[in-house]
């Protein structure tokens, strides 16, 4: 009895030592498999990495807002497989622009011969558009009344710029005011003049026989930058209204902004292409 005892034990404790991890392949690259039975752990290169004075390779990514910090970065990391990606949206106002560099990209050639990579090291640049560009966008074609438009016009005359066949930034702010103290007024008419603008009519709903005149451009330029920090381009910008229940509302239309977000993207893929001496692809990585 004691000895079938002694024979279990003997056979338990010859299944308990013999069972460990079993090599199944060893490859390269530190590419080695395990088969591991229950009760047991390995630690795999990742969690041993964490260890180490520093990683194996390198990997992350970082995300800046100017050309010269991106250009900067690219140039400190770049190799021969580096790409940049281009996503160009004219109708994004927060963001038309974002480049993508990517260090560890797939390598050129045959697609069996070539060497692949891990495409997790990159960096992204995000122009951040201008505080001027998204307060004139957000405003954009939407009706004020006479005190919103006289308000809008006050706080951002800074940006009115004053060129041949334009009003000037006191200009505008005249007739800002203008549309101020006739806010309570009611609309009469208006009359279109040859040399531009209108000759506006308001009446007073307690004397309509007092009427007052006022001339309002048709039309105004403003000079401010797409990017923060970028160049500043000029813009125009038509004067509309509308007059219902004898009251005046009032909005401006800017004039193809898309073609000043073309021009802006173009410059920086420009500058960028040509610092740092990589093909951009217009797109992005999807997979």
């Amino acid at each position: 009895m004691n000895q079938g005892i002694n024979d279990t034990n003997i056979a338990e404790t010859i299944v308990r030592e013999s069972r460990k991890p079993e090599l199944l392949s060893e490859g390269n690259d530190r590419c080695t498999i395990y088969a591991v039975p229950d009760g047991f752990s390995l630690q795999t290169d990742s969690a041993l990495e964490k260890l180490q004075n520093r990683p194996w390779r390198k990997t992350g990514a970082v995300r800046v807002k100017t050309a010269d910090s991106f250009i900067h970065y690219v140039n400190t990391h770049r190799c021969d497989e580096s790409l940049l990606y281009a996503k160009v949206d004219p109708r994004n106002i927060d963001t038309p622009l974002q480049i993508t560099a990517v260090f560890n990209e797939h390598q050129g050639g045959e697609v069996d011969d070539s060497e692949p990579g891990w495409r997790d090291f990159s960096a992204v640049l995000i122009p951040e558009s201008s505080h001027e560009w998204k307060t004139w966008n957000a405003h954009n074609g939407k009706a004020m009344s006479q005190f919103e438009f006289a308000l809008f016009i006050d706080n951002n005359s800074k940006d009115i710029s004053s060129q041949d066949g334009y009003p000037t930034g006191t200009e505008m702010l005249q007739m800002a005011t203008q549309f101020e103290a006739n806010q309570d007024k009611q609309f009469r008419s208006a009359v279109r003049l040859q040399s531009g603008g209108s000759d506006l009519q308001f009446i007073d709903t307690d004397d309509a026989t007092t009427v007052e005149k006022m001339k309002a451009f048709d039309k105004f330029m403003i000079g401010l930058p797409a990017f923060w920090m970028g160049q500043a381009y000029l813009l125009e910008a038509k004067l509309r209204y509308r007059v219902h229940g004898g009251k005046l509302s009032l909005w401006y239309d800017l004039i193809r902004p898309d073609l000043v977000i073309n021009d802006a993207v173009e410059t920086i893929l420009a500058n960028v292409k040509e610092k740092t001496n990589l093909p951009v692809l217009y797109g992005e990585i999807v997979k």
